[in-house]
């Protein structure tokens, strides 16, 4: 389950390049986002992992980025994790990967507001931008690049009240699982629902379409965050986190 998950959701949130390099995926996206900007040993490799660290030190410094890793408990080798913290590699950002069966989704009514769309529009990505508060005109050009990127059928939320955008958040289809994504409140509308409302419109159209399961990541001790989603159903299947190193 762990290796197909995380190969959806590299697929559903796709970086700008990506390299393959002895079972390990390298993924490079101008420093936006760890994940798409992260090492993931998810396959078995064959060099020592002492010379694939130092290969991979020099390939993101070259870009300007900070070494990071991405791990889970069936990273490869098994004893990766050990390995990066003796080389001074920090514990970040530990993540609760987390499903749910559709099949077990209550559907709801439509909520007053919402707009679901199958594609990232302008408007869309618009909202998203607002919701994230982002400003930079290098992260906002490499976000849009990397959602066009994104293959799988896309199911797009945003929330409109009193003509104001409040909330957004897109899923991605693959291989009869949907994933979740960016589920965004404005700073200012926090804790007034709607981000469930965001997460039910995803849920209640994957339904429709029989897909059968859904997937998030939540950051661990994001409460907020982790009470909604066991609200909706979701339990924790793994757990994924990073190792940070910066030269």
């Amino acid at each position: 389950m762990i290796l197909k998950i995380e190969e959806l959701s590299m697929n559903a949130w796709p970086s700008l390049q990506t390299n393959l390099y002895d079972g390990w995926v390298l993924r490079f996206s101008n420093g936006y986002t760890k994940r798409a900007n992260s090492i993931n040993p998810i396959y078995p490799s064959n060099i020592s992992v002492d010379t694939k660290i130092q290969i991979c030190e020099n390939i993101y410094c070259k870009k300007g980025l900070p070494i990071v890793y991405k791990v889970t408990k069936e990273s490869c080798p098994g004893d990766i994790d050990a390995a990066l913290e003796a080389k001074g590699y920090n514990k970040q950002d530990e993540t609760s990967v987390r499903t749910l069966s559709l099949i077990d989704f209550n559907e709801v009514s439509d909520v007053e507001g919402i707009k679901l769309e199958f594609d990232f529009t302008e408007e869309w990505i618009e909202s998203f931008i607002l919701c994230s508060n982002i400003t930079d005109e290098l992260t906002i050009n490499t976000m849009k690049k990397m959602l066009a990127n994104i293959t799988g059928e896309r199911i797009c939320t945003n929330i409109i009240v009193n003509n104001e955008i409040v909330a957004c958040g897109f899923g991605v289809i693959e291989n009869n699982f949907v994933g979740i994504f960016d589920i965004i409140v404005k700073q200012d509308k926090r804790g007034l629902g709607y981000g469930k409302d965001i997460m039910q419109g995803i849920l209640k159209e994957a339904k429709k379409r029989n897909i059968k399961s859904a997937y998030l990541q939540v950051v661990v001790g994001n409460e907020i965050a982790e009470n909604l989603y066991s609200k909706l159903g979701f339990e924790e299947v793994y757990r994924y986190w990073y190792r940070v190193k910066t030269i």
